[in-house]
Parts: structure tokens; C-alpha cells; sequence
């Protein structure tokens, strides 16, 4: 065989080992993965509403009428029954965005006055797929919000002042049921209270309306502000 035919054929063996070389280097391994993330979702639970002195409907499970409640123990919550029948709660729940769960709760009070006391006890429903822990209060007036966490050891349950008519004075005071931090999985529930009392600094001739709203956390995120 001719030496540079030789020579022409090792350097073509060559040329293609190098090739086939790089094209292995360069080349990618591809698979196809699917992850499921988990999903933190809290609901109200619609038919645990209990509530003092509601307004305009009829004896039944869940709804106390009758006459007014005082708030005789403050700054402490409890309350003493009047004999008369001026004010009255109304209390509903709100899928706010359309996905099944109740996650808002409208309190509105109508023709109350300074002193006025009413409590609201509800079941809070880990309707998620992971873990979760209660992380704050969330109260809002329809135009702002404010936010509340769990007491520290260092301060003392003495309840929320908020002013819900934004004129710079405090309309309602609220204490709620120790349940923040609370750890609940999935298809668990709770019991959550409220004490609600109005101040003197409230308006008069007025229906004051709060929207509530229970944030929940991964359980292993909880931390307090």
C-alpha cells in the first residue's frame, strides 16, 4: 500500500476519534422531573360561629340573643348581661377569593355605645397539605390593616386598641384566645376566642364593620416580630 495513503488514512482514524471525543464531552443528560409543592391554607369553619347578642335572627345554634352585654371588668375582658336592648353583633364568614375556604371573617356592630361587650368563638381549619402554625392577627377596616402577633414572655395580654374610623382615637379594644404558635397539621382544627368592647372614643350615630383574617405560617418558619 502506497506510504501516503497510509499516512492519510491513521490521520482520518484520528481526526474522527477526536471528533466522536467532543461530541461525547459536549454532550447533556436530560430527564424529566415533576415536584409537588405543598400548599399553607387556613379556613374558618363554616357553622363553629358561636356570638353574644346577634342581630335579628332567630334562636338557634351558634346565636345568642337577648339583652346587651357590659364590659364591667376592664381593663380585663368579661362581661355582665343588661337589661336592655339597644346594640347588636352580626357576625358572617367571606370567601374572599373564591377557592372553597372562609378565610375572612366581617364582624359588624350596629348601634353600640361605650362599654358594649360581645365575644365570638370560632374552630380554625388547617385545610392545607403541610404543617402550619398560627402566625398573627390581621384587622382591617376595609381601607387599612393592622397586624398583631403572639405576647412574648416579656409583655402582658392587655388587648388591641384600634381605631377603626382612622380620626387618631382607638374605637374597639380586643383580646384574643392564647392559640398563636399553635401547631396544626393537616385536617386539624382549633378553638379561637375574641372579647370585643367598644371605647368611649368610638363614633356616635354609627355601625362600625372590622374584616378578620388569621395568617397561618409553615411550621417551621414561625417566628415572632
Amino acid at each position: 500500500m502506497n506510504r501516503t495513503l497510509i499516512i492519510g488514512l491513521i490521520i482520518a482514524t484520528l481526526a474522527s476519534s477526536i471528533v466522536t471525543g467532543i461530541a461525547l464531552w459536549s454532550d447533556t443528560l436530560r430527564t424529566n422531573v415533576y415536584v409537588e409543592t405543598g400548599r399553607v391554607e387556613i379556613e374558618f369553619v363554616n357553622g363553629s360561629l358561636i356570638y353574644l347578642d346577634a342581630c335579628g335572627l332567630p334562636p338557634g345554634y351558634g346565636y345568642f340573643r337577648g339583652n346587651d352585654w357590659n364590659a364591667s371588668y376592664l381593663p380585663s375582658p368579661g362581661a355582665i348581661q343588661l337589661d336592655k336592648d339597644v346594640g347588636c353583633t352580626n357576625v358572617s364568614l367571606l370567601d374572599y377569593d373564591y377557592d372553597g375556604d372562609m378565610e375572612t371573617m366581617i364582624i359588624h356592630l350596629h348601634n353600640v355605645y361605650p362599654w358594649y361587650y360581645t365575644h365570638i368563638a370560632f374552630k380554625v381549619h388547617n385545610d392545607g397539605t403541610i404543617p402550619v402554625k398560627l402566625w398573627r392577627l390581621t384587622i382591617s377596616n376595609g381601607t387599612h390593616e393592622w397586624y398583631f402577633y403572639e405576647v412574648n414572655e416579656n409583655q402582658t395580654q392587655e388587648g388591641v386598641r384600634v381605631d377603626l374610623n382612622s380620626d387618631g382615637k382607638p374605637d374597639i379594644l380586643i383580646w384574643w384566645g392564647d392559640n398563636f404558635g399553635k401547631q396544626l397539621h393537616p385536617c386539624q382544627s382549633i378553638d379561637i376566642s375574641l372579647d370585643l368592647t367598644i371605647l368611649q372614643e368610638a363614633p356616635q350615630d354609627s355601625n362600625l364593620t372590622l374584616y378578620l383574617r388569621l395568617d397561618a405560617i409553615q411550621w417551621n418558619e414561625y417566628h415572632v416580630p
